[in-house]
């Protein structure tokens, strides 16, 4: 099982700025000048990761590749599943299985730019523990909002209500939903492959309180996580001053992937007022954070790169 990461920001798509492009440009070109190896792609891959790449600007959207299937299974529907539209333009015959988190406008925007939406020969089936699959993803596309209607868009179209007990089976993997604690709800999506085990836990706010009564639970349904992308977007300070806003400070996250015994932990939904020189600093910073409870236990952090993919 292998997660290509297609967006990964939160909230609203956020493309870099001319100011902070010239910014790198200019500090690369700094650096470049004082550097004594003038092998450009050797002093890129020794420059920090914030000034040779970028984390991306598309909000949620994660693909599972299962090679034991043809069928392609896609976790929300942010405007990054537009460039996964690209990738499979000129394809049909496609079955694409879409689980969608929640009807929030930055996990369901990029359904209407998605290129295999408008092939016939292609099938969509929609999974949300929301009941009203359809209606929520007819309204994005009301003329009132959009020039083409979900319903003229030619390829066939598949809506399934799920909820905790139900296990969605497809090729190779088995797909479950857990809910999450999020202004209008939301669900996480666990993911098996044999004895590899996907968590993806965007959009919920975890805080002591909040999780009071339900710890055990959530311990069940992560726990032993070979990979868990986890709502990360507020630093601690942050949070302090958006309290039910529906989304979990680092420092959190991180003990409770301790807590879980999750193997990889990747930061996901990277705030839009966050550059790509603070979510350098904020790995950083969560790297650091150590708890005496779990001493003996290995975590590894990262960040959800757009564009990149993690073997499970």
């Amino acid at each position: 099982m292998r997660i290509k990461i297609w967006g990964s920001r939160g909230s609203i798509p956020t493309p870099m700025t001319n100011d902070a492009y010239r910014f790198k440009v200019r500090r690369l070109l700094e650096l470049y000048a004082k550097s004594e190896d003038k092998d450009i792609d050797t002093f890129l891959e020794n420059v920090p990761f914030h000034l040779s790449n970028t984390y991306g600007g598309n909000t949620a959207c994660v693909q599972v590749i299962d090679d034991s299937s043809k069928d392609i299974i896609v976790l929300d529907a942010g405007s990054g599943l537009r460039l996964l539209g690209n990738d499979l333009a000129g394809k049909g015959g496609l079955n694409i299985h879409l689980f969608i988190s929640h009807f929030h406008w930055d996990h369901i925007c990029g359904l209407p730019f998605f290129g295999p939406i408008f092939n016939p020969t292609n099938t969509i089936t929609f999974y949300s523990t929301n009941d009203e699959i359809a209606e929520n993803l007819t309204r994005q596309q009301h003329q009132a909002h959009f020039p083409i209607s979900l319903e003229s868009t030619p390829s066939e179209k598949k809506f399934v209500v799920i909820n905790s007990d139900h296990t969605v089976k497809i090729g190779g993997l088995e797909i479950r939903a857990v809910d999450l604690i999020h202004p209008g709800g939301c669900s996480a999506f666990v993911v098996h492959s044999g004895k590899k085990k996907l968590s993806y836990v965007t959009d919920t706010e975890f805080t002591e309180d909040g999780i009071a009564g339900k710890e055990l639970y959530y311990k069940a349904c992560f726990e032993s996580s070979d990979l868990m992308l986890l709502d990360c977007q507020y630093s601690l300070v942050e949070f302090f001053s958006k309290f039910n806003w529906g989304h979990t400070a680092t420092n959190v996250a991180v003990n409770l992937a301790l807590e879980w015994r999750i193997k990889q932990l990747a930061m996901f939904h990277f705030d839009p007022m966050h550059s790509d020189e603070d979510l350098s600093r904020m790995l950083i910073e969560a790297k650091s954070i150590t708890n005496p409870k779990y001493n003996n236990r290995n975590l590894k952090i990262i960040q959800a790169v757009e564009g990149s993919v993690i073997e499970v």
